[in-house]
């Protein structure tokens, strides 16, 4: 095997390893909760922060994201995001509420880098094969979530729900030593900048995303899938229970939900690095109206159906995994550099976020005045007309510079 193609063997790991901690850290903590307020001598209510610290370093982080891919470049800024979840994983192990907020609150601060990281890190090395990569390392970020929501109860039964915790810092850990070595092995593809050398290579200047029309689309698009996926996430087994869904029943609609973005996270990137604009404007369209589907049945929500909430379930999952995928795949094929995809990408997410982290509390107080009522249908249906619009304009520029 020639150095080239086993320097590609080693980065096609590493994508995977890091894919697999990109949700999981954050994700499964929840499902340990009640453990975790046990052993903390706290209310389970009180240790909500830990599931909203995670959001609120992703609005505050991912704009930033860029700068330390061009103070350092980016190999070491991809390690200093790992190394980030790794202490914060360990601090975890340590029973106690100070540490508990301070790891999860590193562990945001990782991922939210590693969040834009990823995109400049295909376009990177993979120019020709960014919907390949990009596959893998969605693929492994859903599949990864879906393998600790199966573990954690079977895990935490026989061994412990420490275990879960110790496994959250294994992998990470994993994933650094990885980086650390394949690290010296592949070429630095973003030079960090270097002000007192004139001959070295430094990205393009920082452009002005927050007042360029063509990067607003992107920040829509991705705002508006997260603003329903974790509202979706976070109210629809209420809303089922309310329609006298049962528990079991509920938790097979939230199966389907979540696996259904993983034939999306697998076949779309690829399809969108090769079709033509016509095409993708079709396709996008037809998500769309998954999506508009999915919002209007809600206004006939009275039942407890089983296949009227599957149906939900997919559609508004379908929906979901297109804009996501679209957007984190458009990140590296709409820009020039992996510099500028780490610009993009950090607008778009801290952007993004920001709009997703009102959705679910804004739920809430409707949800708590009426269940069923129709005012949180209607800014429903907005949001995917909106993510519509919006995803038509992204697949349709040439660059975002243009």
């Amino acid at each position: 095997m020639s150095t080239l193609k086993r320097r590609g063997t080693w980065l096609l790991i590493v994508i995977i390893l890091i894919g697999f901690i990109m949700r999981s850290p954050i994700t499964t903590p929840p499902l340990l909760l009640s453990q975790l307020a046990n052993a903390l001598h706290t209310q389970q209510s009180q240790l909500g922060i830990l599931t909203t610290l995670p959001l609120v370093m992703f609005m505050l982080f991912s704009n930033f994201a860029s700068k330390p891919m061009l103070r350092f470049g980016l190999k070491k800024a991809l390690l200093l995001a790992l190394g980030c979840i790794v202490i914060g994983s360990a601090l975890r192990l340590v029973i106690t509420m100070p540490t508990m907020i301070l790891g999860t609150i590193l562990i945001g601060i990782g991922i939210a880098h590693i969040n834009v990281f990823m995109p400049s890190l295909v376009s990177a090395y993979f120019p020709n094969k960014i919907g390949l990569y990009t596959t893998l390392y969605s693929f492994t970020m859903i599949f990864g979530n879906m393998t600790f929501n199966l573990i954690t109860a079977p895990i935490s039964s026989r061994f412990g729900w420490q275990m879960i915790l110790l496994l959250l810092l294994i992998i990470p850990a994993i994933s650094f030593m990885a980086w650390l070595i394949v690290g010296r092995l592949v070429p630095e593809k973003v030079h960090p900048q270097r002000s007192n050398t004139a001959t070295s290579t430094t990205p393009k200047p920082k452009m002005h995303l927050w007042t360029n029309p063509h990067a607003w689309p992107f920040l829509l698009t991705f705002g508006g899938q997260a603003t329903l996926s974790y509202t979706v996430t976070a109210w629809m087994p209420a809303l089922m229970e309310y329609h006298h869904v049962s528990a079991g029943h509920a938790g097979i609609v939230m199966a389907v939900y979540a696996l259904i973005g993983l034939p999306v996270s697998v076949f779309l990137p690829q399809m969108l690095t090769v079709l033509s604009k016509r095409t993708l404007t079709r396709l996008t369209v037809f998500a769309g109206v998954l999506g508009l589907i999915a919002s209007s049945m809600l206004f006939w929500q009275h039942t407890s159906s089983m296949f009227f909430w599957l149906l939900e379930g997919a559609l508004v999952g379908v929906a979901i995994g297109f804009f996501f995928m679209t957007t984190m795949t458009m990140f590296a094929v709409k820009t020039d550099s992996p510099y500028e995809t780490a610009q993009l990408s950090g607008m778009a997410q801290a952007g993004g976020y920001c709009l997703s982290a009102f959705g679910p509390s804004l739920y809430g107080m409707a949800f708590a005045s009426n269940p069923a009522g129709n005012l949180q249908n209607v800014v429903y249906v907005a949001i995917v007309v909106m993510m519509l619009v919006a995803c038509l304009r992204v697949v349709n520029i040439d660059k975002i510079d243009q």
